[in-house]
């Protein structure tokens, strides 16, 4: 999605570390499940937690807070959100899925630039709140080659 050319309304998920609210682009997800048994992968990369069997399927799963350089307690998360980009699959550890939400253009503000993030898209706007939204196909693009 080119958030430059915006001009009609899209959907996001919604989801929280702690209390601080996040979103990814709708059309990349392909399932959330509860965080499942994940295996360690010795000597990996730092924001790798491991590897999951879905169905079947192993799949590498992220930890989303090295990925945003987020400061936590180390606490067991939820969930874990599956994307899918082209014929890559990943799981993304997140503390709590919230909604699915439908953002119109005005509620998108990308004038916002972070120089350290670049998987910052800009910051959606419903009302009171406020979530940071992330680009995970550019980082699915930037780091695949390390996994």
């Amino acid at each position: 999605m080119n958030l430059g050319e915006l001009s009609k309304s899209f959907e996001v998920l919604g989801f929280k570390f702690g209390e601080h609210e996040y979103a990814i682009e709708i059309s990349i997800v392909e399932m959330i499940v509860e965080e499942s048994q994940i295996t360690p992968v010795p000597n990996s990369k730092r924001f790798i937690k491991g590897v999951m069997n879905l169905r079947g399927r192993i799949v590498p799963v992220i930890d989303m807070r090295s990925i945003l350089n987020i400061d936590y307690e180390e606490k067991v998360a939820s969930n874990v959100i599956v994307a899918r980009i082209e014929d890559t699959e990943i799981g993304f550890v997140v503390d709590k899925v919230t909604e699915v939400l439908l953002v119109d253009p005005t509620e998108m503000d990308t004038t916002m630039k972070v120089e350290e993030s670049k998987y910052f898209k800009g910051v959606v706007k419903k009302g009171e709140r406020l979530l940071v939204f992330i680009d995970i196909p550019k980082f699915i693009e930037d780091k695949v080659n390390e996994i």
